[in-house]
């Protein structure tokens, strides 16, 4: 019997690239303001980035820990003192952290998401920094867990083990939704999850596995899990 649904977030409940997008220009214009002599464009923030996985390879995977160091490596090279950059560091990730929550959702979302939390354990797994208490999803979500929480991103079985373990139920008692036919769903196949594609941009690139279920359009979730529950 289906107990828990566990959603992946970016680009499943909303699109990712818009928010990003802003996210990345405030805080540009923030460090600007702030920092008039840095140096912080898309390009400086990415050979940072190289620079800093290359030193600490278990950065990858962790996006808000990479963000902060990449922030605070761009502020050192400005020649600021220690307590200067790390009060800067944390405005900076805060000013980052506040737009990257303001997410627009998918129309009919949050609906589904409601209607579907009468009857189920919802949770949240994903590879992002998406707060689900930020964004208002801890009304209806009972778990959360990132990837930088439990040591390693999906296709890593991690996440799901977590989250199997913490609503103690076996994996055919849950279902995944999610957006990436290999992050998310070959991987919740192979964990004997039951799953649900949301395909939203009509890819036809597919994973190695099947989903139980595929949609183009999150109104029809409940319609889906509908299926899953009648099929076993």
């Amino acid at each position: 019997m289906i107990k828990v649904i566990g959603f992946d977030l970016d680009d499943t409940l909303w699109a990712l690239r818009p928010i990003m997008m802003r996210a990345e220009k405030l805080l540009k214009k923030w460090l600007s303001e702030n920092v008039p002599q840095l140096q912080y464009d898309l390009i400086e923030s990415q050979t940072l980035r190289q620079e800093i996985l290359t030193e600490s390879p278990d950065l990858d995977g962790k996006v808000t820990e990479l963000r902060r160091r990449i922030i605070a490596r761009a502020l050192a090279l400005s020649k600021l003192d220690e307590d200067a950059i790390d009060t800067l560091t944390s405005a900076a990730m805060e000013v980052f952290l506040a737009a990257r929550n303001e997410v627009e959702f998918f129309d009919g979302a949050l609906e589904v998401i409601k209607q579907l939390s009468e009857n189920y354990t919802l949770g949240a797994l994903t590879n992002g920094n998406a707060d689900i208490s930020r964004i208002g999803l801890a009304r209806y979500f009972s778990f959360a867990f990132s990837a930088e929480q439990v040591g390693a991103p999906k296709p890593a079985p991690d996440l799901f083990a977590r989250a199997l373990a913490h609503n103690n139920v076996d994996p055919q008692e849950m279902i995944y939704v999610g957006d990436d036919p290999v992050l998310d769903i070959d991987t919740a196949n192979y964990l004997s999850l039951r799953t649900i594609w949301v395909n939203t941009q009509r890819r036809d690139d597919r994973g190695k596995t099947d989903p139980d279920v595929t949609i183009e359009d999150i109104k029809d979730l409940p319609e889906a899990v509908y299926q899953i529950v009648q099929s076993e």
